[in-house]
């Protein structure tokens, strides 16, 4: 993830341009079909979701990767401890 940049944009537990990886493991907690639908944004990109804290900021897509290299970020951001978001 460091060699993604991923941490350029989010951090684990407070926004930075992202949503904080926890509030993403909070927002999808019990789905299980996160694995898949985050990786398939962190492949092909996503927006929409987080606009009331990123300001419509989209974070952009990173086609480079695997199906499996995604999933695994999506594990371990899932991973994290969920915090809720504060109200936007």
């Amino acid at each position: 993830m460091k060699q993604q940049g991923c941490f350029v944009c989010h951090a684990v537990d407070a926004k930075i341009v992202g949503p904080a990886y926890a509030w993403v493991a909070y927002r999808y907690r019990g789905d299980k079909t996160a694995v898949l639908h985050l990786a398939h944004k962190i492949i092909h990109g996503g927006a929409g979701v987080w606009n009331p804290w990123t300001g419509g900021i989209p974070m952009p897509p990173h086609s480079n990767l695997t199906l499996a290299q995604a999933e695994a970020m999506a594990r371990w951001v899932l991973a994290r401890k969920p915090i809720a978001p504060p109200k936007p």
